[in-house]
């Protein structure tokens, strides 16, 4: 009987990961981003953001249920591991970038970068990692990637507010 639930667990937890991708991987998002007055507001699509902190509550419950057994079996650092694995999956799910018209910015859970559109040398357009879009400035770089809304809409105002035309890979 036992076999039998644990096959039945294993079956369930691939079932679940496989919807999760599938569902991640067909998540469009809003063609649009928000205005707030003149500022555009980019988020990161909520089926992202939705798979992303349920994955962190569930890395972070694996870590702390049964933490004074952990301790005294010496399993600290599996337990690190899945406090570490919730706080990627939190930076994951988090993030914005806003546009207006002095420049773009992005936030994510821990950094911040931000861009002047005359300062913008070099626009890139990374077809193989979902549409991510690529500014750079001399030396630094600020990536908008595939969990942001309306990357259609971002391409064409990065376009038109520098100037350049993207190059493609």
């Amino acid at each position: 009987m036992a076999d039998l639930l644990d096959v039945l667990k294993g079956a369930t937890t691939v079932a679940l990961i496989a919807f999760a991708v599938r569902w991640l991987t067909t998540a469009k998002g809003s063609d649009l981003p928000r205005f707030h007055g003149e500022v555009a507001v980019y988020g990161i699509k909520w089926p992202v953001r939705a798979v992303a902190y349920t994955a962190a509550v569930l890395f972070l419950v694996l870590a702390f249920v049964d933490l004074r057994a952990d301790f005294a079996r010496g399993r600290l650092p599996v337990n690190m591991l899945f406090a570490a694995l919730a706080l990627g999956a939190v930076w994951f799910g988090t993030g914005v970038v806003t546009s207006d018209q002095n420049g773009i910015s992005k936030r994510s859970f821990w950094h911040s970068s931000s861009f002047r559109w005359e300062d913008i040398t070099e626009v890139r357009v990374h077809k193989r990692d979902g549409g991510g879009i690529e500014l750079r400035s001399n030396a630094r770089k600020l990536i908008v990637d595939s969990r942001f809304v309306a990357p259609a809409h971002l391409q064409r105002e990065i376009e038109q507010r520098t100037k350049l035309q993207p190059l493609s890979d």
